[in-house]
């Protein structure tokens, strides 16, 4: 058995520790390509086949590694390599399922190791459970403070409303949200950034271009085998196919008691 893993870190020196850490495991590992950027990260993964896993540092020379899923989705798993510990929750948003912190030794490679095989053995439906389980953890852990309103503009006029009245975010040029009263506002920033700020367990991101209240999921109707288009009450224009992992995800979300 032979894994093979991207490394996306812009340190020359944590690249080889880590390349040593990952050569010293009991199985076969082999490192696809070393990225120091997120320029080098987005163009290789939009023309390279995904790999096994990735281990991602979170601070890179040009921006910090979250922008690159600001350009490709990426479905592997990701263990975030890190020297800073404020991105935990936000790593447990994206497919990341270990974070660990530097100087990483030895032991926490293999921990983190032994918890991708687990991982990799169960269903993809355990996966994303472990995932979510992961995330809930780390959010009693670190009490975490989501934004409850937003200051709505309409016209010259701004209206504070409640984030549970927000239906979804969605982004055309800009992004706009849409309440469950059925109205439409401009709102500022990127969804991701609005999904950073947003309790993970009511927002759930369906796609690239929405981000949506869990109680506004109205309906899942398969259109491909595992695969679902999802309807959202009140009504948004376009259709919402989501992929097949993201699909088996979502079911199982939707009927956990999380």
């Amino acid at each position: 058995m032979r894994i093979e893993v991207l490394l996306i870190e812009d340190e020359i020196s944590a690249q080889r520790h880590m390349t040593n850490l990952l050569n010293n495991q009991e199985y076969a590992i082999k490192v696809v390509a070393c990225l120091s950027t997120v320029k080098d990260a987005v163009h290789w993964l939009k023309n390279n086949i995904l790999p096994e896993l990735i281990f991602m540092d979170i601070q890179l020379s040009d921006g910090i590694s979250f922008d690159i899923l600001n350009h490709i989705e990426i479905t592997c798993p990701i263990i975030y390599t890190t020297a800073y510990d404020q991105y935990a929750i936000r790593a447990f948003k994206t497919t990341g399922i270990e974070y660990l912190l530097k100087p990483i030794t030895q032991e926490d490679l293999t921990a983190a190791m032994e918890k991708f095989f687990l991982m990799k053995a169960d269903h993809q439906t355990d996966w994303m459970l472990k995932n979510l389980d992961a995330l809930v953890h780390y959010q009693k852990k670190k009490q975490v403070d989501y934004k409850q309103r937003f200051l709505l503009k309409s016209g010259n006029s701004l209206i504070p409303t409640a984030t549970n009245k927000i239906a979804y975010f969605f982004r055309e040029e800009i992004v706009f949200c849409k309440t469950f009263d059925n109205e439409v506002y401009p709102v500022d920033g990127s969804l991701n950034n609005l999904q950073s700020q947003l309790d993970p367990l009511r927002f759930v991101r369906l796609n690239r271009r929405v981000l949506a209240q869990v109680d506004a999921i109205h309906q899942l109707r398969n259109f491909k085998p595992g695969q679902f288009m999802v309807t959202l009450k009140p009504g948004y224009d376009e259709t919402i196919q989501i992929s097949q992992e993201r699909s088996s995800w979502l079911k199982s979300f939707l009927d956990s008691n999380v």
